[in-house]
């Protein structure tokens, strides 16, 4: 009978045994585990990183005013932009709040962080102010659109005032059209320099911006800026009405 008892008791602390060593094993197994989906769960991985800076680099900087440019415009220095006169939206000639309309760009570029806007727009009435006249000036029927264009700083897009522009446009080398652009003032594009242009016939046409230097006093960071005049050259087709 003790024989009995005694093998009995040796087999009941063996499987105990057998048991608790199971019971560890299976904690240790749920801490690797748990160790693992932590680390896991803690650190994204690197390329969702890289994805996500590349995406706001490139989507970083833009059109500096309020004006909406048409889709599909192209604003590289070797681009050649196609400006129809059947799509040109048109500005309004009464004095109420203008309202957002699209601008055909003809191009952009920038110069010691100012950026130069060149944009086109239906002829427009504009009035002519010396400090004492006015004159009402209205589109002819030659006119074949306006050219705005707008000086602001790449950094903050606010316009830039107090220069001057002047615009040559020639086709196969002829002059067509050589003049100072108006100073102008928008309540929705803000100060710019404008003009009705006429162009002959349609075709390719080569558009020089002499832009001088802003004539102004000028705080700490635009010291030493545009001390020079600048000037930029764009290339665009016309299209008129047929």
């Amino acid at each position: 009978m003790s024989t009995n008892v005694h093998s009995g008791g040796r087999f009941s602390l063996q499987a105990v045994a057998l048991i608790g060593l199971t019971v560890v094993a299976i904690a240790g197994a749920s801490l690797v585990v748990h160790d693992l989906q932590s680390d896991a769960s803690s650190s994204p991985p690197a390329p969702a990183k890289k994805a996500a800076a590349s995406s706001s680099t490139a989507t970083s900087g833009g059109m500096s005013s309020g004006m909406n440019m048409a889709s599909g415009t192209a604003m590289g220095s070797n681009a050649v932009m196609t400006v129809r006169q059947t799509t040109l939206p048109k500005m309004q000639a009464s004095g109420k709040t203008p309202v957002a309309m699209a601008m055909v760009p003809l191009g952009q570029a920038d110069w010691e962080g100012m950026t130069i806007q060149a944009r086109t727009s239906a002829p427009a009435t504009f009035v002519l102010f010396n400090g004492t006249n006015q004159q009402l000036v209205k589109p002819s029927g030659k006119d074949s659109f306006h050219l705005m264009v707008q000086l602001s700083d790449q950094y903050t897009n606010v316009a830039i005032p107090y220069s001057s522009v002047w615009a040559t446009i020639t086709k196969n080398g002829k002059v067509v059209f050589d003049e100072r652009l108006w100073p102008m003032v928008s309540r929705f594009m803000g100060p710019h320099f404008g003009n009705n242009i006429a162009l002959p016939t349609g075709g390719l046409y080569h558009l020089t911006l002499l832009v001088s230097p802003p004539v102004a006093a000028r705080h700490m960071e635009y010291k030493g800026l545009w001390l020079k005049p600048h000037k930029v050259n764009l290339t665009f087709r016309w299209v008129p009405k047929t």
